[in-house]
């Protein structure tokens, strides 16, 4: 199948053809009006997309690495099940858009636009840079997000439950209201975040870092903390019941009115605490 021009593409969009399964690897359709598209299936490896208006569309299962979608508009499209390893979505507007089951392996979406309850399900983001993105109210279920680049992300309000963060840089992250229930963020650094009445039970944070988190009434009920540096955390009002904070360092944390009820802090420092 050979690769279409950028010619040959906007007469297919402007005659209301359909370009699935199309080959336009290399292109450049920079700033574009391609929306309500039909790209299901195409090509569009190393393509440039840059700032085009792609609202709308359907971009499921295509294969796009290395590709530029970055100040792209992709508002309510479907872009699930495709390859966007290495691609660009530097401040993308994904508004309410389906990026469940995707590969954004190494991708760039540091300043996008995630709001309106984007769908991250079960999508690989492994070592991706969102830092300063805006995920408030995404669905990022049962994601992988090891080694992800989050610092200064906002997530207030998503469901990040069961989503896996090991070793990701979180810090000055606003999560409050997060859903971490049984989320993964072993040796994960949160430093200075807000998690406030977060949901974090049964999450595993062993050796994380949260230093200076804010976590004024979140429930992390049964939650691993081991090992973890709780250091001038605010936990006021916090249920820690049934939680595991053994050696882990609590100097200077604030635990006024948080619920210790069967709490394991064997050999946790408390120098300071109040």
């Amino acid at each position: 199948m050979s690769t279409l021009t950028e010619k040959e593409v906007l007469e297919i969009f402007s005659e209301g053809g359909s370009l699935a399964g199309k080959d336009l690897t290399g292109l450049n359709l920079h700033r574009s009006v391609l929306s309500g598209v039909d790209l299901s299936g195409a090509d569009i490896r190393g393509i440039n997309l840059r700032g085009a208006n792609l609202s709308g569309s359907n971009l499921s299962n295509v294969k796009s690495s290395e590709g530029i979608l970055a100040e792209a508009n992709l508002r309510n499209s479907d872009l699930s099940g495709s390859d966007l390893s290495d691609t660009y979505l530097m401040e993308a507007r994904l508004y309410a858009s389906d990026l469940s089951h995707c590969d954004l392996t190494g991708s760039n979406m540091s300043g996008a636009f995630m709001t309106g309850g984007v769908n991250l399900c079960y999508s690989s983001l492994v070592s991706a840079n969102l830092r300063g993105a805006d995920l408030s109210g995404a669905i990022i279920r049962r994601a992988d997000l090891t080694m992800a680049t989050l610092r200064s992300v906002k997530l207030v309000g998503a469901d990040a439950s069961f989503s896996d963060f090991t070793s990701a840089a979180l810090n000055g992250a606003d999560m409050t209201r997060t859903n971490l229930s049984g989320a993964k963020l072993v040796k994960a650094v949160l430093n200075s975040s807000k998690l406030e009445f977060a949901r974090l039970d049964n999450a595993n944070l062993t050796q994380a870092s949260l230093r200076r988190c804010m976590l004024r009434g979140a429930s992390l009920q049964m939650a691993k903390l081991a090992k973890a540096n709780l250091g001038f955390t605010d936990f006021q009002e916090a249920d820690l019941t049934l939680a595991d904070l053994s050696e882990s360092n609590l100097r200077g944390a604030i635990l006024l009115g948080a619920n210790l009820k069967w709490t394991d802090l064997s050999l946790t420092e408390f120098d300071n605490t109040n």
